[in-house]
């Protein structure tokens, strides 16, 4: 899996990650989290081999990210960025046909495999139906089950997904969350996401890393973001846990913490 070694990235004079170690566990959920500015999307991109550290090591099955060809690491790591410029005109399954391209020739048409790819992806991700609409009118939510789709057509074990519920309404979040678990846990699909909910972090993912002024402040598991001292150390919250009949984690309630002010 990918491993970092005391990397640091500077951007236009400024630190934007200073002596960043860390390594994802097979297997499970890892929420990135931390303030706005903090260095996540940028841990991100350090890790998809679309930042190169100034200082340190990125690695992905103990080779350094910098020696792998590009479609190499597309067969084995997949990356759903923020936002992505809708390809107005094209069918959904024109477009998560695109996440085949590591794994085709030159040129060539996608074959009997990569079409069947394409609609596992879609029946995964719940758009099969929508197969020959084109993306022009799709939802919020329906494009980000199309992007998510493509980036399962590439049939990668890791995902790595910065803020894949940006924009989306509160029922979209808790779908594409749903579909997030289904994935890890009926494909064993390692899965690493920017997030900055908080709540639908603790329900649904296994470890955390907190992100700090680009430091690792706190990483582990997941239980970490009930520890009151942290969070209003990171995120300056004043906080307490309630426990919701049929909900196995507790749920976070939380207020600006006030200076002065003796709450947690």
């Amino acid at each position: 899996m990918i491993s970092l070694d005391q990397v640091c990235v500077s951007r236009g004079g400024r630190r934007i990650l200073n002596s960043v170690s860390l390594q994802l566990t097979p297997g499970k959920i890892t929420a990135i989290v931390g303030p706005n500015g903090s260095g996540k999307s940028s841990l991100l991109k350090v890790m998809v081999g679309a930042i190169n550290p100034n200082q340190g090591k990125a690695c992905l099955e103990r080779k350094p990210l910098e020696s792998w060809k590009r479609k190499d690491l597309a067969r084995v790591l997949a990356y759903l960025p923020q936002s992505s410029e809708r390809p107005n005109g094209m069918t959904v399954e024109e477009v998560v046909a695109c996440g085949r391209f590591a794994h085709l020739p030159p040129w060539a048409n996608l074959g009997p495999e990569d079409r069947a790819a394409v609609t596992t992806a879609l029946e995964q991700t719940e758009m099969l139906r929508q197969a020959d609409s084109t993306v022009d009118n799709l939802s919020g939510g329906e494009m980000q089950r199309v992007w998510l789709a493509t980036v399962l057509a590439q049939g990668s074990d890791l995902l790595l997904l910065d803020e894949p519920n940006s924009f989306l309404d509160l029922s979209h979040q808790l779908e594409l969350m749903e579909l997030i678990r289904r994935l890890n846990q009926e494909l064993n699909k390692t899965i690493a996401l920017v997030i900055h909910d908080l709540n639908q972090a603790i329900q649904w993912c296994d470890e955390v890393v907190v992100i700090r002024e680009g430091h690792v402040h706190a990483a582990g598991d997941i239980n970490l973001l009930q520890d009151p001292v942290l969070l209003r150390e990171v995120f300056n919250l004043s906080c307490q846990f309630v426990r919701v009949p049929g909900q196995q984690r507790p749920l976070l309630q939380a207020s600006l913490h006030k200076a002065g002010s003796s709450a947690p």
